[in-house]
């Protein structure tokens, strides 16, 4: 269900070719020497095989979870868009704002689920737009029907607010490529993005951990949370799963050990128990946070980067970053980019002769 499966599996099947200096080296060993190298060659490809994919496709998972976070609130607003009467009486009666009127309520809530998704998903002001649908989503969670959907979705908001999107996002490519990009304003407001994802990224990851184990802990009995606490934690998103399995996910997030392993693993399980209809929360939501996780890994005070960088120095290799901005991100800026300067250039073409 995410797309890292494919390209590691497509990975798996490279694993058989040898660089040639690899096999050079080989062919001047015999038996257990030989042996030795092959060995070597096949588990430090296999070692880097993994977060060398993730770097790559990243910004290509990314892209698939502000669509379908997208879509979701954008077939929300349409729903609100063909029925304004019972879109006000809702902003009226069921989950009213003090300080405006419903009509107005109506209106900003509307406007919201109708530009905001369009904004996240071509990664156009995605900071602001993330924002937006996150204060409307805590909204509903907190005065109208709680939801694990709306967890997931206030979840992968706050994602977006503070890390921005990839590299296939508009904001990446036009401040890459328009001039207005290299004006010191704009860089140094580039830079402050950067900075700030930098910050956020692993204490957002160690958030999410915590947050997702104390959900698990409850699911398997371990504790009883007020009312309160348990209106924001996604519990029944893992409806279902055995109170043994959960407190092993439990420590595995608490931990920040085999973040890959677990996504899986979870992705299987949620996926199970929406075919079984274990619960109406179970929903595919949870994917998709769990796909960032898998994507940027188990951040700060983890024990993954420690095993990673050891394994690294064991290998002789360098721990590959889970950070698109120096490899993929900017091929993948400087392709997309080029794509929209040659589709926009005929676009143009296109409507001057019209207009002649």
């Amino acid at each position: 269900m995410q797309p890292d499966i494919i390209f590691t599996a497509i990975g798996v099947l490279r694993l058989a070719c040898y660089d040639a200096d690899e096999m050079t080296s080989e062919d001047q060993l015999d038996g257990e020497g030989a042996q030795a190298v092959e060995d070597g060659v096949i588990w430090r490809r296999l070692a880097t095989l993994y977060s060398g994919s993730t770097v790559l496709f990243w910004p290509f998972t990314d892209l698939a979870v502000r669509f379908f976070v997208a879509q979701y609130y954008f077939r929300s607003g349409l729903v609100k868009a063909s029925n304004w009467d019972t879109a006000v009486a809702l902003a009226a009666n069921e989950y009213p704002v003090s300080w405006m009127a419903p009509v107005h309520a109506a209106a900003t809530g509307l406007t919201i689920e109708l530009v905001g998704p369009i904004l996240l998903f071509l990664g156009l002001f995605t900071r602001p737009a993330a924002l937006a649908l996150a204060a409307l989503t805590v909204i509903s969670q907190a005065v109208y029907i709680p939801t694990t959907t709306n967890l997931m979705l206030v979840a992968m908001s706050i994602w977006y607010v503070f890390c921005g999107p990839s590299a296939l996002s508009m904001d990446r490519i036009w401040a890459a490529t328009h001039k207005i990009g290299s004006r010191r304003p704009i860089k140094a407001l580039l830079s402050f993005g950067a900075w700030v994802r930098k910050l956020a990224t692993p204490l957002l990851l160690l958030g999410l951990r915590v947050w997702l184990g104390l959900a698990l802990l409850s699911l398997a009995g371990m504790f009883e949370p007020s009312v309160a606490l348990a209106t924001w934690l996604p519990t029944n998103s893992f409806s279902g799963t055995p109170d043994w399995l959960a407190m092993t996910f439990v420590a595995l997030f608490f931990l920040g050990l085999a973040a890959t392993l677990l996504s899986y693993a979870l992705t299987f399980l949620i996926g199970y128990f929406m075919l079984a209809g274990a619960h109406p929360d179970v929903t595919f939501y949870p994917v998709l946070l769990l796909a960032i996780y898998e994507a940027r890994g188990a951040g700060f005070l983890s024990l993954d980067p420690l095993i990673e960088s050891r394994l690294a120095n064991w290998l002789g290799k360098d721990a590959a970053p889970r950070d698109d901005d120096e490899s993929a991100g900017v091929i993948l800026v400087i392709f997309a980019g080029s794509l929209w300067h040659f589709f926009s250039r005929k676009l143009r073409v296109f409507s001057l002769n019209k207009a002649s």
